[in-house]
Formats: structure tokens, C-alpha cells, sequence
């Protein structure tokens, strides 16, 4: 018998402030782990005009009258960006998130029962790119589109919307403002990060300390026995999928805090320190990580 292919677990982002940087501009890196042979161009994409309509993957939505200049990664068959930067210098990575949301809809496609689509992550970060002028903007632009069209759909290629879909999260970020944005199916909560960095991965890291969150969020989590009625709302623990291993990503997330808080803390970060993170696989640390290897599981 065949075994079947274990899915990916761990992409991770992270940003620095501008404040810590060795350059005194604002620092986005993210590492991605899409599948080895999906090439991801690096493109420049100008301005776009006319308003309209815009058909993206699954659903077709109001175009804006000027789109702004950015620079975006994108797997080669998708419209949508794992990673990029406009000209008003606003920069943003996302991560696959697997959540109870995703779970329920896995299973109901699953059992036969399509569920309404929506947009890919991927769409939505380019969707923020061009719409935006800053890292707030481009929070209330995503989490606009997540509330009004969902998230539904195979971010990867050549599979099923059961098989390829995902949530998301986004990290944010400009020169003033680094914003953490976590969704499950139309819901989210938002928080701005406050310290030297902030990293996120392919785990919900937002708890009690969101700033923003969606309507209707605590009615969704509490009829679904997702959470307490009454109590404060710990997002990450509610909307974890208890089905999806997190042990990559977590460790992951971890080891780029630990890197990035002794960078900073050390004195301030470079193009280097920040290149470490993402090219770290454990040397030197209790783990004993090997160097890398493509053809190894790990």
C-alpha cells in the first residue's frame, strides 16, 4: 500500500521593527513551504485601472479604480501572492492556519456536502497589496473581504477544495506598525505587535490580547462548544483544530522568537541576523539540527 504524503506543517514570518533594525527600516522575512517542484517567480506588477470586475479563482468580486505598484511571490498558477511589498511600503506574509472551522468544512465536503467558496489566502494578501497605503489598511481590507466572502478554496495545485484548502494568517507590516491577523472561515481577531519583532507560523499565536475581532465571533465559538459563554476569549485555543499536529510548527515559531529576541537584544538586526532565521535548521541547539537536505523529510 501506498502511504500517503504527509501535508507540510511549518511556513513562518516573522518582521522587526524599524526601531531595532540595523538599517532603520522595518525588516519582513518568511520562509514558504509550498510543494518542491511549484515554482514561485518573483514579479513587478504597475498600477491597474478601470475598476470592473476582478474573477479570481473562485469568486468574482468589485475591482478598485487604481490598484497601487507592488512587487509579489507567487506559486505559478495562482493570481494571489504568498509574500510581497507595494510602493507605500507595506509588506505582508501569510501562513496556512488549520482550524475547527476548516475541519467541519473538510468534513462536510467530505460527506457530499459542497461548501460556499470564497477567497484564497493568497488573493487576499495580493488583494491588500493593492488596495492599501499602510499596515492598518491592509488589516481592515483583509479582514473586510474574510467577514464578506470567506476563505474557501484549494490553495494547492492540482487538489480539492478538501484536500488544498486552508485558513490563514497574516503578518502586517510598514514602517511605523507590525499587525498579526488570524482568521477561521469569515471570522477574525486582530492584534498589533508591540515589541522589537513579532513571528507567526502555521499555529493560531493570538489569545485574550486581540485588539479587533469580527462580528459575531463569540456567539460562533460558543454555538459551536468551541468556548465558555462568559468567559474571555482565548482565540488560539478556541479555533485549533485538535486534529492537526503542531509540534513542527511550534517549534518553529519558538526558535524564530528565540533567534530574533536575542538579535535584537543584542544589538540591532541586519540583513544577516534576519537571513539566519530563515536559513536556521536547529544547529547548535539541543535538537541537533542537520544540514539542510531536500531530500529528507525534516
Amino acid at each position: 500500500m501506498m502511504q500517503k504524503e504527509a501535508r507540510p506543517w511549518s511556513c513562518d514570518s516573522f518582521a522587526v521593527a524599524a526601531t531595532h533594525t540595523l538599517s532603520g527600516a522595518t525588516l519582513l522575512g518568511k520562509n514558504s513551504d509550498r510543494p518542491a517542484r511549484e515554482s514561485q517567480p518573483l514579479h513587478r506588477y504597475g498600477a491597474r485601472s478601470g475598476a470592473g470586475r476582478l474573477r479570481l479563482a473562485y469568486v468574482e468580486i468589485d475591482d478598485v479604480s487604481e490598484t497601487v505598484p507592488h512587487v509579489g511571490s507567487s506559486p505559478y498558477w495562482c493570481w494571489g501572492h504568498e509574500m510581497g511589498v507595494n510602493a507605500h511600503g507595506v509588506a505582508i506574509g501569510n501562513e496556512a492556519l488549520f482550524t475547527r472551522d476548516w475541519a467541519r468544512a473538510v468534513q462536510a465536503e467530505q460527506d457530499g456536502h459542497p461548501q460556499s467558496v470564497g477567497i484564497l489566502g493568497m488573493e487576499l494578501l495580493r488583494l491588500a497589496l493593492e488596495r492599501s497605503d499602510s499596515a492598518r489598511s491592509a488589516v481592515q481590507i483583509i479582514t473586510n473581504l474574510v467577514e464578506q466572502y470567506g476563505q474557501w478554496g484549494a490553495g494547492v495545485v492540482g487538489t480539492g477544495r478538501a484536500e488544498g484548502a486552508y485558513d490563514n494568517s497574516y503578518l502586517i507590516a510598514d514602517a511605523t506598525e507590525i499587525w498579526v491577523v488570524e482568521t477561521t472561515g469569515k471570522h477574525w481577531v486582530t492584534r498589533r505587535a508591540d515589541g522589537p519583532s513579532c513571528s507567526i507560523s502555521n499555529e493560531p499565536t493570538i489569545r485574550t490580547d486581540w485588539e479587533g475581532n469580527s462580528e459575531g465571533l463569540r456567539d460562533h465559538l460558543v454555538d459551536r462548544g468551541w468556548w465558555t459563554a462568559g468567559e474571555p476569549i482565548d482565540f488560539a485555543s478556541a479555533v485549533a483544530d485538535p486534529g492537526t499536529p503542531l509540534q513542527v510548527s511550534h517549534l518553529r515559531l519558538q526558535r524564530s522568537r528565540q533567534m530574533l529576541h536575542h538579535a535584537a537584544t543584542s544589538g540591532r538586526v541586519g540583513f544577516s541576523e534576519a537571513r539566519s532565521v530563515l536559513a536556521d535548521h536547529y544547529e547548535d541547539t539541543f535538537l541537533n539540527g542537520p544540514t539542510f537536505n531536500p531530500i529528507r523529510p525534516d
